[in-house]
C-alpha cells in the first residue's frame, strides 16, 4: 500500500487530503511540524511526500535541502501553498520540489497529481521487466550506466562496447541507450538500423553533442530521446520511465488480448 506522507498545520486540509487518501485506499501519515517529519522518514517507509510552506517550526527550504542530500532523496515531494507564492515558485521548485499545487486548487487538482506520482511506480516496475541494452564505447561510461541501473535494482541489461557487437548479437530489446559517438562508428548509423529491425523499441540517444543540429538528425532517423553526458541520475531515471511506457503500453494490449482470446 501506498503511504503518504502530509506535513501541513491546517486541521482542515489535513482532512481533506486524508479524505482524498482513504477513497484512493493509500495510507495518510500527517504531522505540522518539519522536525516530526524527518523522525516519520527515519521509522516509515514514504512514497510521497505534500508538504505546507510553512509549518510549526520553520518554513519548507531547510527541509526539503535536508531530504533531497539524504538517502530519502528519491521520494517526489509536492508543495501546497498559496497563489502569493506564485513569485517564489522558481527558487521553490530549483530546491528539488516535484510538484506544485495552489491551496484553492488543492482538491480539485491533488488527486491527479497523486495518480501520476504512483503511475511513475508502476513504469519503474516495467523498467525492472523490459530488455535493455546500453552502447558505448567507453568502460567509464558503461560503469557509470550500470551503478544507476543496480542502484534502482534494473538488472536485465546487457552492455556493449560497439555497435557491431550489438548488432551481431541479434537480440531484441524494448529500449536502447545508444552513445553517438563511437571508436570508429557512429551512433546515428547504428540507430537506423536498430529502427529498421525493431519498430516497437524505443531508443534513446546518449551523447554529450549538444548541437541542436546534429540532435534532431538523430531523432529523425528514430531515435525517441536523448540525454546528454555526464550522465544526471534523477534525469536519467524519468528518461527511462517516460521511454518505458510504450513497453508498458504493448505489455497491456497483449495481455488484453490474451484475456479475449482465453473468453472466447
Amino acid at each position: 500500500m501506498y503511504k503518504v506522507l502530509h506535513i501541513e498545520k491546517s486541521e482542515f486540509f489535513r482532512k481533506m487530503l486524508k479524505n482524498v487518501l482513504d477513497k484512493k485506499g493509500y495510507f495518510y501519515v500527517a504531522t505540522d511540524s518539519f522536525k516530526k517529519a524527518k523522525e516519520i522518514l527515519q521509522k516509515e517507509y514514504i512514497n510521497l511526500i505534500i508538504t505546507s510552506f510553512i509549518a510549526d517550526d520553520g518554513t519548507v527550504e531547510k527541509f526539503v535541502s535536508e531530504v533531497n542530500s539524504s538517502e530519502h532523496r528519491e521520494i517526489p515531494i509536492f508543495l501546497v501553498t498559496s497563489n502569493e507564492m506564485d513569485k517564489d515558485k522558481k527558487r521553490i521548485m530549483n530546491l528539488g520540489i516535484t510538484d506544485y499545487i495552489t491551496k484553492d486548487m488543492f482538491l480539485e487538482e491533488i488527486s491527479k497529481h497523486i495518480d501520476v506520482v504512483f503511475q511513475e511506480d508502476q513504469y519503474m516496475n516495467d523498467l525492472k521487466e523490459a530488455r535493455i541494452a546500453v552502447l558505448d564505447d567507453s568502460n567509464f561510461e558503461l560503469k557509470r550506466n550500470k551503478d544507476i541501473l543496480d542502484k534502482y535494482n534494473i538488472k536485465n541489461v546487457d552492455y556493449y562496447n560497439s555497435g557491431s557487437e550489438l548488432l551481431k548479437a541479434n537480440k531484441n530489446y524494448d529500449i536502447y541507450l545508444i552513445d553517438i559517438v563511437l571508436n570508429h562508428e557512429y551512433g546515428k548509423n547504428i540507430i537506423m538500423t536498430i529502427r529498421r529491425n525493431n519498430i516497437n523499441a524505443s531508443i534513446i540517444a546518449v551523447t554529450a553533442i549538444t548541437n541542436p543540429k546534429t540532435i534532431s538528425s538523430v531523432l529523425s532517423v528514430g531515435a525517441d530521446d536523448f540525454i546528454t553526458k555526464p550522465l544526471e541520475e534523477n534525469l536519467f531515471i524519468a528518461k527511462l520511465k517516460a521511454n518505458v511506457r510504450l513497453y508498458s503500453l504493448n505489455r497491456q494490449v497483449k495481455k488484453l488480448l490474451k484475456e479475449i482470446t482465453t473468453a472466447h
